[in-house]
């Protein structure tokens, strides 16, 4: 069994909820295929460099108050070494408390420019799962 990995974005994100979830809307337009110019490529997918994701291996959150960096990271199936890794991430990065995160389980994704806000949210890396 290969070991999946998650990539995991957190921080705070002051848009509306429509906004927030409009970042992650594929185009399901069935008479439009990937490769045709009139596919709408999600902002997700244009920030990670690629053209489509799977819906069934992303989580979202957005709650309308702040929340501990720890009660958030309990979302994510990850051990507990792995919680604390990403929680001293969210240590040495100053970020305390969140109302919204999103993890996409991609071993295969490679996120290239880890500065970058993705939804307004930082990029805190690549981390093994057990599931």
């Amino acid at each position: 069994m290969s070991m999946s990995k998650v990539h995991v974005w957190i921080g705070i994100n002051d848009s509306d909820d429509e906004t927030f979830e409009k970042y992650f809307e594929l185009d399901y337009d069935t008479d439009v295929e990937m490769d045709d110019p009139e596919y709408k490529v999600c902002q997700f997918c244009v920030d990670t460099k690629t053209e489509w994701y799977d819906e069934d291996m992303i989580a979202i959150y957005k709650i309308d108050h702040l929340i501990s960096v720890e009660e958030a990271l309990e979302e994510i199936p990850v051990s507990k070494e792995t919680l604390l890794e990403i929680n001293t991430i969210c240590v040495g990065k100053g970020i305390k408390n969140i109302n919204a995160m999103f993890f996409y389980t991609d071993a295969g994704l490679k996120i290239t420019d880890t500065d970058k806000l993705f939804n307004g949210l930082v990029y805190l890396g690549e981390f093994k799962t057990n599931i």
